[in-house]
Order: structure tokens, then C-alpha cells, then sequence
């Protein structure tokens, strides 16, 4: 029974290592077919690579002599100097999105029920991280770069999360060169002079990947990590609700492309004990979030996300945000009476209609998306235009870095795939398709990858190191030999 499961959950790890190279690399050849100066974002990139991959490995090793804390503590203060200089540099007036979540940080800084919610009661993901900036605001005061110092501190935890999860699975080597990467993202410094969610919720994301990695063997402390992940995760559903795309992944992993360890008592006890834990905090601190939001807001949120599957379907507009459906989803807000979740309801209504009218050319729209959420990386230079000159050579600079992450983060999951690799490793492929997919279905932007970025990063380490003795039994040392090993 053990090798029937083993063999068909590797046949099932390699198709899934096999459609997230697929997804790269349209995401590559939709960034090609783009106009504009994406070839020489291209070469730019081909310039890059073969930095990266015999410069890069020489650089990291050296620092590895330093030892895990000095080396850590060197690139923290080179991530914080780098991203720190660059928020005083270029200071950006908040508008749009970036302005109402600095007006409503704000008014929940200072209401304890807040005037005029329904926009929040509508998009309650807000509140996630409106609320986390107005904690800060109570605290230090509504200064000019707050939210810009917060997202420089947040910058530096995702790097050092990065720092332990590419160590763990890599060695020390590939956790200095995730970091060393992440310093130098050229979008990820440019988003930090804005008032937004993204730092926040990466952090976040990346937090919870390193508590479902530990390696431990004791079922109480499983409890305890599993605890931990679902507050974490309920956090990040707060925040940005695709909290299910990584509980998904996790179920997927473990269940279907690496079952055949809970055949174990002992790791079946384990795991199980880690998975009913995260279940129960994820789904009994839904309820108490919902309610502390109708508390703070003063009526009831919205938990039907019909606005965006409405927009995500609009096939004028390539899934974006568009005018005719914002004005929809009002009119159907203020309607006399109307509730928050009624009007989300309607959107549905609206949304299902165009979808089952027979009038959406579905692929095309698709690869639009496709190529709005994955086919560039420069969204973020637009923001800042307005302080910025020579917007051509920093849009070249994103997306030059970010063809060279997805080709690195290719050569990362061929090698997976030749290893057969199944270990945890693969919550980073699952999660590169999961929120693809969530996205095909919803309203889609450019900024929305950002998660993806550090994720991208870890994959190429794949591709520049060996992996550290202690994982070393996750991949096969002979052709069609299946991996063992604790699933870690």
C-alpha cells in the first residue's frame, strides 16, 4: 500500500511541478508579447542570469563564513539602509487605494465605532490593515512616513523569514543569497513609499510557511505550531482573504503528494494534531474577527466577495478595475435599506449573469489576466511617477529582476521535478498556482503578485544550491528512485 501511495503521489508532485513551470514561463512569453521596452527588459534579464547564478553562489558562500547570526545581522541592516533610504528619498502623497487606507488607518485611530463604514463593510479587507496602521497611529502619532517606516521594518522581516526558510531547506548559503535578492527587488523598494497592504500580508504569508516547516516531533508542540499558523493565517485572511489558497496547499501536500508518512502512528498523530489545530484557531477566530469588524464599523461586513468576481469576469476592461461595475456595486449600496452583504449579493447576481450569458470570450480574457497579474513587474513605478524621473530605466530595472526571478524560479522546480523532490518544498509551487488561479477568478492588478516575489526567490535557490545534508534525503540520488524522509 505504501509504495501504490508513493508512486502515484510522485506522479502527482511532478505534473504539479510540471504546470507551475508552465505557468513561469507564459508568464515569460506574455511579458515578451507585451509592447513597450520589454525586450530590453529580456536582455536586461539574460544579462542578469549568469550573475546570479555563478556570481551570486561565490558571494554567499564567502558571507557564510560570518556564521548564521553575523551574516543575518548584516544583511538586516543592509535591507533597513537600503529600503530606509529610498521612503526618505521619495516621499509620495497618498491617493486612491493609498489614501483610503491612510484616512481610514486614521478615523480607527481615533473612532471606536467608525463614521460613514459601509465602503470598509463592503471591502472588509481594509480593515486588516487599516486597523494595524492605526494601532501604530495611536502610538507614534500620524507621522509623514509612518506607514513608509513600517513598511521598511515589515521589509526586513520578510527578508529574514526568507533568511530562515532558504537555510532550512538550502543551507545557510541559500538563505543569504534569498535575502541578498530581496534587498536588491527594485519593485519591492519602490512599493515602500506607498500606504498599502502588501508588505504587511507577505510578512505574514511567509511567517506562516516557517511555522508549518518546523521540524518537530513532539504532537503538543504540533498543536502549538498549528495554533500559531491558523492565528497567522486568520491575520493574513484579514488582511488579504487568500488565506484559503494556503490552507489548500497545505491539505493538498499532505494528503495527496506526500500521504504515504501517515500511514506512520506516530507521524499521523502529528500531523493531524497540527491540522485540527490550525483548522479550529482559523475557523473559530473567523467568527470573533467578523464580529470585532461589526463592532468597530457599526453594521454587519460583507462576506461575499460578488464586487470582484464581477469585475474579474468584465471582458472591456481585461478583469481590472473599471468604472460600470464600481457604479453598480454603489447603486446597489445605496439603495434605501440596502445592507453591505445585499449589495455584495447583487454584484453576484450581476456577476453570474455575465458569466452564463455566453458573451465572454473566456481564453482571451484569461490570458489578459494572465498578463496583468504575471506578465511585468513595473505597476509599482506608476505610483510614483509623480516624484520620480526616469521612470523608463526603473520600469527596466523591475522588470528586468523580476524575468530573471521567474527564469531562476524555473530552473528551481526543474530541478525539484528531476529530484522528485515532495518535501515542504512544495508549498511554494502550490502557492505560485493556487493564488494564480484565485486571481483568474477576481478582479486582477499588477501589485497583486507581490506576494509571489519572495516566493519566486526561494524557488531559485533550487536552481543555485545543493540542498543541506539534513533535507538532502528529500531528493533521489538515482533516476526513479522515490524520496524518503520526514516530509519537512
Amino acid at each position: 500500500m505504501e509504495k501504490g501511495l508513493t508512486g502515484g503521489a510522485a506522479l502527482l508532485s511532478r505534473v504539479m511541478l510540471a504546470l507551475a513551470l508552465a505557468l513561469l514561463a507564459g508568464a515569460v512569453l506574455l511579458g515578451a508579447n507585451q509592447s513597450g521596452d520589454t525586450g530590453k527588459a529580456l536582455i536586461l534579464a539574460a544579462a542578469l542570469l549568469p550573475v546570479l547564478w555563478k556570481g551570486l553562489p561565490l558571494l554567499c558562500r564567502g558571507m557564510e563564513k560570518l556564521g548564521a547570526v553575523r551574516a543575518w545581522l548584516l544583511l538586516t541592516l543592509v535591507c533597513l539602509a537600503v529600503k530606509g533610504a529610498w521612503v526618505l528619498l521619495v516621499r509620495v502623497t497618498p491617493s486612491g487605494d493609498y489614501a483610503t487606507f491612510w484616512g481610514y488607518a486614521n478615523a480607527l485611530a481615533s473612532q471606536p465605532v467608525l463614521e460613514g463604514g459601509r465602503y470598509m463593510a463592503l471591502f472588509p479587507h481594509i480593515f486588516g490593515y487599516s486597523s494595524f496602521l492605526g494601532w501604530f497611529i495611536r502610538l507614534l502619532g500620524p507621522g509623514e512616513l509612518l506607514a513608509q517606516g513600517l513598511n521598511v521594518l515589515l521589509s526586513a522581516c520578510s527578508g529574514s523569514l526568507m533568511f530562515l526558510l532558504g537555510r532550512r531547506w538550502w543551507g545557510l548559503a541559500a538563505g543569504i543569497a534569498a535575502y541578498l535578492l530581496w534587498i536588491a527587488c527594485p519593485s519591492q523598494t519602490i512599493y515602500n513609499s506607498l500606504v498599502l497592504s502588501e508588505p504587511l500580508y507577505t510578512a505574514l504569508l511567509l511567517a506562516a510557511l516557517f511555522l508549518l516547516t518546523v521540524e518537530e516531533q513532539r504532537w503538543r508542540r504540533c498543536v502549538l505550531l498549528g495554533a500559531a499558523a491558523g492565528g497567522v493565517l486568520r491575520w493574513f485572511n484579514g488582511v488579504r482573504p487568500i488565506g484559503a489558497v494556503v490552507i489548500i496547499a497545505l491539505l493538498i501536500w499532505r494528503f495527496l503528494l506526500k500521504p504515504e508518512e501517515l500511514l506512520s502512528r506516530q507521524a499521523r498523530r502529528r500531523w493531524l494534531a497540527l491540522l485540527a489545530a490550525l483548522l479550529a484557531v482559523y475557523a473559530l477566530s473567523g467568527s470573533l474577527w467578523q464580529a470585532h469588524l461589526a463592532r468597530r464599523l457599526g453594521e454587519e461586513p460583507s462576506t461575499t466577495p460578488g464586487y470582484s468576481i464581477l469585475v474579474g469576469f468584465n471582458e472591456r476592461s481585461g478583469g481590472a478595475w473599471n468604472q460600470e461595475d464600481s457604479q453598480l456595486l454603489f447603486s446597489l449600496s445605496n439603495a434605501p435599506g440596502a445592507t453591505a452583504q445585499q449589495a455584495q449579493e447583487g454584484a453576484l447576481a450581476a456577476a453570474k449573469d455575465r458569466i452564463f450569458s455566453g458573451k465572454i470570450a473566456l481564453l482571451p480574457l484569461l490570458r489578459d489576466k494572465l498578463r496583468a497579474f504575471l506578465g511585468y513587474d513595473h505597476t509599482c513605478v506608476g505610483y510614483v511617477n509623480s516624484v520620480v524621473r526616469h521612470t523608463k530605466l526603473f520600469a527596466l530595472a523591475c522588470n528586468g529582476f523580476y524575468y530573471a526571478a521567474l527564469v531562476l524560479a524555473g530552473a528551481g522546480l526543474v530541478r525539484l521535478w528531476r529530484g522528485r523532490v515532495r518535501s515542504a518544498i512544495l508549498l511554494l509551487p502550490l502557492y505560485v498556482l493556487g493564488l494564480t488561479c484565485a486571481q483568474m477568478l477576481v478582479e486582477v492588478a499588477g501589485r497583486y503578485h507581490y506576494s509571489l516575489i519572495p516566493v519566486l526567490l526561494l524557488l531559485g535557490q533550487g536552481a543555485l544550491f545543493t540542498p543541506r545534508p539534513a533535507a538532502a534525503k528529500n531528493f533521489s540520488k538515482k533516476p526513479g528512485k522515490p524520496l524518503t524522509g520526514n516530509g519537512f
